[in-house]
């Protein structure tokens, strides 16, 4: 009776100790994996640091338009970072300014659409406008 109790009981650490192994090669993966990920990601946000800005040549009104890209494209990380900020920050004064005025129905409408709308709506159209305008000038 104890030769099975010990069999039962080696067997059951063998198995334990194999199925701690194989969680640990797992993580080996996912860790590998992210860490490829991450080298990917710096690798191209330095590319991205280290290109020339976009060349102007063509008619006046098309080195305008590269002009306009050129500033947005240089600034594009930082106001693509604060949008966020911005809109949440934006949609939370409107929501706020909306609930307290109740019985000011012009304070509440210019909350709603000032707040609430627009500026959320802006930030969008500028971001993605952004990488639209400067996708359409880049070689």
């Amino acid at each position: 009776m104890k030769n099975v109790f010990g069999l039962f009981l080696l067997m059951f650490v063998l198995l334990c100790s194999s199925s701690v192994q194989v969680v640990a090669a797992d993580d080996d993966i996912y860790d590998s994996l992210q860490e490829s990920i991450e080298d990917s990601w710096n690798e191209g946000m330095d590319e991205l640091k280290n290109l020339d800005s976009i060349p102007m040549k063509g008619p006046l009104s098309e080195r305008i338009l590269r002009g306009i890209a050129n500033v947005f494209y240089k600034h594009m990380s930082s106001i693509k970072g604060w949008s966020l900020f911005i809109g949440i920050l934006s949609v939370g004064i409107g929501v706020f300014i909306a609930v307290t005025a109740k019985l000011n129905k012009k304070m509440r409408r210019f909350a709603i659409t000032c707040f609430i709308i627009t500026i959320p709506s802006l930030l969008i159209f500028m971001v993605f406008g952004i990488a639209k305008l400067v996708s359409m000038f880049m070689v």
